[in-house]
């Protein structure tokens, strides 16, 4: 198996930095461009308990809320966006040249009463759209309009039948959400629909099940994760045995360049040999934030409500204003995550932004 399993251009961080060299040439001369993408969480409510939730510890609503850890100090996201305050901080974004939205949580965005009308209003305003779902909530109308609008729409499915949707996700409602996929893919639209499974040493050999139900469903390909423990008091230490990796990608590499599966054996061997972040500067903070339901910027997608990453509110300045005084690269320490978000990207970009001698001689 290669460095990459039918890796398709949809899901390809490293490639994708090198579409925005002018950002690049900024963050490294140290000026502080907008960032590429932005993560909106509508909501801090979800309607699932499902067991790997990264951020469980944010839900103000449904089953994890109240029984996960959160980080010390932690500093609240709020519960719903005002969607005033939603509709402001789409047209800042827009203004300071952000190029995409990500919707995802925190919660679940869907469960926003007014999702329809501000994701709407984000497509207006011509920034590009991307989701991660449960799905139980796109049907109908609403998904006849996100196909149509969004770039892509990844459900985060994890299971491949009904008993153990049920007991990963504490909910029964598999066949629904099934048949949204279904229904959404038969629909017109540009919209990219893919699936995506977590595994861990609890699932891994259902590999070949969860690959054939995406392949059923329709959608234009399936992502393999491994899911990554982490403790968050200790959040840069690994906590479990990674030995079920090496049987997992052997399992995956059955599928050779197969552009449906995409799995990157990279990603998975860097969890299972884990041995701390290599590099001392967070660049990818520099290309992506994300903004919680009350408005608060934090300086990484996987430190959100932790004290020490909050940037500034959006409900008391803007964006641009933020940007300026906190936004941009950070420094990496043992309160980073095991494996975190911005990894693969800042490999590329710690390598990219190191002086090399002789190099104008190419």
């Amino acid at each position: 198996m290669g460095t990459r399993m039918g890796m398709s251009k949809v899901i390809d961080p490293k490639a994708k930095l090198f579409q925005h060299l002018d950002r690049l040439a900024d963050i490294k001369a140290g000026k502080k461009p907008a960032p590429v993408n932005v993560e909106i969480d509508l909501s801090n409510r979800c309607d699932l308990k499902c067991g790997g939730c990264h951020f469980a510890y944010t839900h103000t609503r449904g089953p994890w809320a109240g029984h996960a850890d959160k980080p010390d100090g932690a500093i609240s996201g709020g519960d719903l966006m005002d969607t005033n305050l939603a509709m402001n901080i789409l047209y800042q974004l827009r203004y300071a040249g952000v190029k995409s939205i990500t919707w995802t949580g925190g919660g679940e965005p869907t469960l926003h009463p007014r999702f329809d009308d501000i994701v709407k209003q984000a497509h207006f305003g011509g920034l590009e759209q991307g989701i991660y779902s449960h799905g139980g909530w796109i049907k109908g109308e609403r998904a006849a309009f996100m196909k149509q609008d969004f770039k892509w729409i990844y459900f985060s499915f994890d299971a491949h039948d009904v008993e153990s949707y049920k007991a990963y996700k504490g909910v029964n409602r598999f066949d629904r959400v099934c048949e949204n996929i279904r229904d959404l893919v038969a629909l017109p639209g540009k919209a990219t629909v893919g699936m995506g499974f977590l595994l861990s040493s609890d699932n891994y050999t259902q590999i070949y099940n969860m690959q054939k139900l995406g392949r059923d469903l329709g959608v234009n390909y399936v992502q393999f994760r491994p899911t990554v423990h982490f403790d968050q008091d200790k959040p840069n230490v690994l906590v479990e045995d990674t030995g079920w990796i090496t049987e997992a990608i052997q399992l995956l590499g059955q599928y050779g360049d197969d552009p449906f599966i995409i799995a990157d054996a990279e990603r998975f061997r860097g969890y299972q040999n884990w041995n701390g972040h290599p590099y001392k500067t967070c660049n990818w903070s520099a290309l992506q934030t994300v903004i919680t339901p009350n408005g608060k910027v934090w300086r990484c997608t996987n430190k959100r409500e932790h004290p020490d990453a909050l940037l500034g509110d959006l409900s008391v300045e803007s964006f641009d204003t933020l940007w300026a005084r906190s936004g941009g690269a950070c420094g990496v320490d043992s309160s980073c995550r095991i494996f975190c978000r911005g990894h693969a990207a800042n490999l590329v970009l710690d390598e990219v932004f190191a002086d090399a001698p002789h190099q104008n001689f190419v």
